[in-house]
């Protein structure tokens, strides 16, 4: 196991070097261009109390940078770390390594690594990676390369080696945000093959009137059925049907297991069962919305979506209603509204959401109301979770206040209240964001 305090300690030590020896080179005249910082620097304060309970707070800094060359002209250095403190008796601290990496790209170079602790949605599927990739530029458009490491929990203190990743990869980026990315991906778990599959994604725009993206996961396990070996299908398609109107459709498959967590909570609470799980193994959802613009400032939505719970045989359908309005008889009230009926099995009630906001300024203000809560929820443990709360009973109030005080520094104040009968819940959000 390995310790994220100290790799904490590094990157500081690491960050102090390269301050130290940029401003060395720039007082002897032999730096030719200035050390590269932008970035932004967060602290926010969130307090979440129900009914008599006590009041639940939490303070977070956040530092999310990008260090030493811009992207692309050498090397580079990213870092995007949060630290959380839970107030109260049974508080605890709480570090959390979003992305810290050394990488090197150029395009001088053929060559592109990267080091440290990353993200790898754009090029592999695989997602969080602790360790190194190294990659080779084919050409103008075209790249290939390889990656190798372990697997992150972004939520604990330490890291285990026993959870492998790797894999191959090839890129392409092309003209007008055209990009494709197909990989062969394996993990490991003490040393015995989890998984092994192809992922692939592009990004397709054609001109301004059709916008294609889609990602798939191909599993090549032999173990695994046939009928399960397309794990993962989603495609989203745009039309734009001129100016007074647009046509978006999508499609998604696929299962939302993660085999090896899984596995670690029912060795932890055999309680639970598999069908309280399983119910997101198979799932598929597919439909179509259409927005018309009639005016500047007026659109209307009209949507159509099909759900099924494929293991459960479940179907339900929502057909939704949305209206916008901006800067209404420029007044500067913005509004929104829309409406869903939901039928089906086993679906939820009705929902509605409106809001209206206003600009002063540097100055930001917006109400909204639903009946309906979608955020996060504590448990009585303390636990913070993401929940969808649908009870007939319940409404929910929220007030948003943004300022920019100038272009460095900008603050953020929210309350949600959520009434509903026996334990009415206040939520409170404060945030600070100082930019450079």
């Amino acid at each position: 196991m390995v310790n994220k305090k100290w790799l904490f300690i590094i990157i500081l030590i690491l960050i102090c070097r390269i301050f130290a020896g940029a401003d060395a080179a720039i007082k002897t005249g032999a730096a030719a261009k200035t050390f590269y910082c932008r970035g932004a620097f967060y602290m926010d304060w969130m307090g979440f109390k129900t009914g008599d309970a006590d009041l639940y707070n939490r303070l977070s800094a956040r530092l999310n940078t990008i260090l030493w060359n811009r992207p692309g002209e050498g090397w580079t250095m990213f870092i995007d770390v949060r630290n959380r403190t839970t107030m109260g008796e049974d508080g605890k601290n709480q570090l959390i390594l979003y992305d810290v990496r050394l990488s090197f790209d150029s395009l001088k170079s053929k060559l592109f690594f990267a080091l440290g602790q990353m993200n790898l949605y754009d090029t592999a599927g695989i997602g969080q990676l602790t360790g190194g990739l190294a990659g080779f530029k084919l050409n103008r458009y075209l790249s290939a390369g390889l990656y190798g490491g372990f697997e992150p929990d972004i939520y604990n203190n330490k890291w285990s080696t026993a959870y492998q990743k790797y894999g191959i990869f090839a890129r392409y980026i092309g003209h007008g945000a055209k990009q494709f990315s197909l990989s062969y991906n394996l993990v490991r778990f003490e040393n015995k093959n989890e998984r092994q599959f192809i992922y692939a994604a592009g990004l397709l725009p054609l001109s301004s009137y059709f916008i294609f993206y889609g990602d798939v996961e191909f599993e090549l396990d032999p173990t695994v059925k046939s009928p399960d070996r397309l794990s993962r299908l989603f495609v989203n398609a745009r039309v734009n049907l001129g100016k007074y109107a647009d046509v978006t459709a999508h499609y998604s498959s696929g299962r939302g297991l993660d085999y090896h967590q899984f596995l670690l909570e029912q060795s932890q609470d055999p309680s639970t069962q598999n069908n309280e799980i399983e119910r997101f193994y198979y799932n598929q959802t597919y439909g179509v919305r259409l927005s018309i613009k009639p005016f500047k400032n007026l659109r209307f939505y009209l949507s159509r979506q099909e759900s099924e719970q494929k293991d459960l045989e479940i179907k339900n359908h929502t057909t939704g209603f949305g209206i916008s309005v901006y800067n209404l008889l420029k007044t500067g009230i913005s509004l929104y509204g829309n409406f869903n009926m939901n039928r089906g099995e086993a679906s939820e009630s009705d929902t509605y959401y409106i809001s209206a906001s206003r600009s002063f300024g540097k100055l930001s203000w917006s109400l909204s109301y639903a009946n309906y809560y979608n955020g996060v929820h504590f448990t009585g443990s303390g636990t913070p979770e993401i929940v969808r709360i649908l009870l007939p009973d319940q409404q929910t109030y929220s007030t948003d206040l943004f300022l920019i005080l100038n272009r460095w520094l900008a603050f953020s104040l929210d309350y949600s209240y959520l009434a509903q009968t026996g334990s009415p819940q206040h939520q409170f959000f404060v945030r600070m964001i100082l930019r450079k």
